[in-house]
């Protein structure tokens, strides 16, 4: 019995009992899109929406949801804004290998493919404070 118990542990050891759960925080997308602590393995493409929310006192604020998102080198990001939510665009800082900008858009999504590891910064230049990052593993 006690020899089961050690093979059963050893098994499970090597099947990744002591590594991430293949997120990464603040990135995750689902299933698979992140890249966890024991992971390593970075999603080949991401998603994020253009979100606009109610502050409570009726002002609007708008955002990129998820504001931080992790992909593999060649990776695709998409953005995508379901028209709810005002005119977006998302334009990059400069910085070698950054793709080109997305130009104001009302609805639809448009795509763009990181071949370059390092951290994008980007924002929406229609509403202060819409900022997010595309980390390319």
């Amino acid at each position: 019995m006690k020899l089961r118990i050690v093979i059963l542990t050893v098994v499970a050891m090597a099947c990744g009992g002591g590594g991430g759960d293949g997120y990464a925080t603040g990135t995750d997308n689902g299933p698979g899109s992140g890249a966890g602590a024991g992971g390593g393995n970075a999603a080949a493409t991401a998603t994020v929406t253009m979100s606009q929310s109610d502050d409570g006192y009726g002002t609007a604020t708008f955002s990129f949801s998820p504001a931080a998102v992790t992909v593999a080198r060649s990776g695709t990001v998409t953005w995508s804004n379901e028209g709810r939510s005002g005119t977006h665009n998302v334009t990059f800082a400069a910085a070698a290998g950054a793709p080109a900008s997305i130009g104001n858009m009302a609805s639809g999504s448009e795509s763009r493919t990181f071949n370059s590891a390092g951290t994008y910064s980007y924002q929406c230049t229609n509403h202060t404070g819409m900022n997010g990052t595309v980390t390319v593993q």
